[in-house]
């Protein structure tokens, strides 16, 4: 593609989801755009207010760009977090690798550039134009010996450059030239400390730090226990599961970014950048699955430290240092990612009843206990306690594992998790002698089961439904085998399965939530959803059907973005990515069907 072709009448267009590429550090993420240009970028915390954000509004996003006009390719090097792009003009040709540096430290994070001559003489155009806090806050620019300080709410950055910085508008620029055979670097850092300087770097020293950045990326990817089937996408997707993990305190968020749309235009438009106990146990699952047993036990670490501090009932999503998240607003005068508003800050969930954390909590637990880790066994009191609220409970409705903003419903799903919750408390009891009331546990587990076999099943009983008293499908069924409420093999569940492929399917390339007629509270119809279409991957390797599960996940993958990411859903009219990006549930559930795929390798 050209550069200049991302112009229309001077405003550059949006970039399509699907194309963007991701950076980071373990503390925060950047988003890169097909033309190389920064998109979205929060320093030092991924919930962090941005500083820049063109992803959301191409006028008043603020800029992070090193363009020149030419023909430019984009890439990850392989099993890593780097990116190269190769420009291609008239006047010659150029190598640029860009990156977080990772490991980061504990004092800075830095952004880094590298730019190389190919041929002839290239010419780039440095632009920075921070709008910190959605362009709500007003910071403060000075040029010093080592190069352009910038001051905004007590935060500090310094951009660094093999060229001359100038003001321009609003922002600063700078014109950076490389011959054939010569470099250049730019390096962007951020003081993690309020009030405090960042450390400047030698410039001289970027190709080095990007080299070390490779090689712990490579180091990392080297010992991950993958399957030989699917592994270049299972590593990226690892990669990206990594990227999406808070280092200094364990948690994974659910992506790094808030408000792309789940459908273009419309109001469905939600903040992500936070972690959710719903995805706990498959991204748990995931991870010691891959052998990233230090990510999965500090994810476990978490957890428990989080409901430490909070107790029961539980959230339904944190910050990434277990607090509350702050309360959902809307950012007012923003255009959003293709006019699509509003743009959120917050969620709104965390304020929901949703049954089925509780037994995603226990299935953690049992998942690090099975595996030799005691991470969140040794908090037994607060396990236990998780269980008598499923006891005491699991009566009550609930919104459901897709959140609805409707009415509470007896969601099928729902129910199953709180079993399975009662299962693993019981499991874990026995195994450790620990305490718990066990006689409440297994009477409470057993009237749920026999309800749902009695009200969660179709009238002619060949199939279980969404909830009670409503006799359609919902993808979240897929999982009833996967959690041991049912096997593979029982004809209920092949049923189930089958209905859900024919009442979710869309364009025969993926699956929906649930049918589109179902009102959830909410204008316009979503797409496809990446985490369920790889669900059925695995319900169909559960009912015996792996050649079927392999060409439907070979399929999947044809979906995946420009540089191998998932968002959360897809539009299989246009293919177009929808949703938030990168999505660590759709990378999870990648992991696992390919981890399910993998015993049949």
């Amino acid at each position: 593609m050209r550069i200049d072709q991302q112009l229309t009448a001077g405003k550059a267009e949006y970039p399509m989801i699907a194309s963007l590429a991701a950076v980071g550090d373990g503390r925060s993420m950047a988003l890169v755009g097909p033309d190389g240009n920064v998109e979205w970028f929060c320093p030092r915390c991924f919930d962090g207010t941005p500083l820049i954000w063109p992803l959301l509004d191409r006028d008043r996003g603020g800029r992070l760009q090193l363009s020149t006009p030419g023909d430019l390719k984009t890439h990850y090097l392989d099993d890593s977090a780097v990116l190269e792009f190769e420009v291609h003009s008239a006047s010659g040709s150029a190598r640029v690798t860009l990156c977080m540096e990772w490991p980061g430290s504990d004092d800075q994070q830095s952004l880094l550039w590298q730019v190389d001559g190919l041929a002839g003489r290239c010419e780039f155009t440095l632009m920075f134009e921070p709008r910190p806090d959605f362009g709500s806050v007003a910071g403060e620019a000075s040029l010093s010996a080592e190069g352009l300080i910038y001051s905004y709410q007590r935060q500090q950055l310094l951009l660094q450059a093999d060229c001359a910085l100038y003001p321009d508008g609003e922002g600063w620029q700078g014109v950076l030239s490389v011959d054939a055979g010569g470099s250049a670097g730019i390096c962007l850092s951020v003081s993690l400390e309020q009030d405090a300087p960042p450390v400047p770097v030698s410039i001289e020293s970027v190709p080095a730090r990007i080299a070390a950045t490779l090689k712990a990326w490579r180091d990392w990817c080297a010992a991950l226990d993958c399957p030989a089937s699917y592994r270049a996408d299972v590593v990226r997707s690892a990669i990206t599961l990594k990227l999406l993990t808070y280092e200094p305190s364990g948690a994974v968020v659910a992506a790094g970014t808030t408000s792309l749309p789940e459908r273009l235009g419309g109001e469905r438009n939600w903040d992500y950048r936070y972690t959710w106990f719903r995805d706990a146990g498959l991204t748990l699952g995931a991870l010691f699955g891959l052998g990233c047993r230090d990510e999965a036990h500090r994810w476990a670490q978490w957890m428990q430290r989080t409901i430490e501090q909070h107790g029961t009932p539980l959230a339904v999503l944190y910050d990434v240092n277990g607090a509350a998240p702050p309360p959902e607003r809307n950012i007012e005068g923003v255009d959003g990612y293709r006019g699509s508003r509003p743009v959120r800050v917050g969620n709104a969930a965390d304020g929901q009843f949703q049954l089925d954390v509780y037994g995603e909590l226990l299935e953690c637990v049992s998942i690090c206990d099975s595996m030799g880790d005691d991470a969140m066994r040794a908090h037994w009191p607060h396990m236990r306690a998780a269980a008598d609220f499923i006891a005491a409970h699991w009566q009550e409705p609930d919104q459901s594992i897709w959140e609805m903003r409707s009415a509470p419903r007896h969601y099928v799903h729902s129910k199953v998790m709180a079993w399975a919750g009662l299962q693993r408390a019981l499991w874990l009891k026995r195994r450790h002698d620990l305490d718990g009331d066990e006689e409440s546990w297994v009477n409470q587990a057993e009237a749920l089961r026999q309800l749902v076999l009695r009200r969660g099943v179709s009238a002619d009983g060949s199939h279980f439904i969404r909830a009670f008293d409503d006799d359609r499908l919902d993808a979240s069924l897929l999982l009833l085998a996967r959690v041991g409420f049912i096997e593979g093999s029982d004809e209920r569940f092949i049923n189930t399965v089958d209905a859900i492929r024919k009442q979710l399917d869309e364009g025969g390339v993926a699956l929906r939530r649930y049918p589109a007629e179902i009102s959830d509270g909410l204008q316009g119809r979503e797409g496809a959803f990446f985490i369920c279409s790889f669900w059925l991957v695995e319900a169909l390797v559960q009912t015996g059907r792996p050649r079927e599960a392999k060409e439907f996940f070979e399929q999947l993958l044809q979906r995946k973005g420009e540089h191998g990411l998932f968002a959360e859903e897809f539009d299989t009219r246009s293919g177009q990515h929808l949703g938030n990006i990168p999505q660590a549930f759709s990378h999870v559930g990648l992991i696992n069907a390919a981890l399910s795929l993998g015993s049949f390798d």
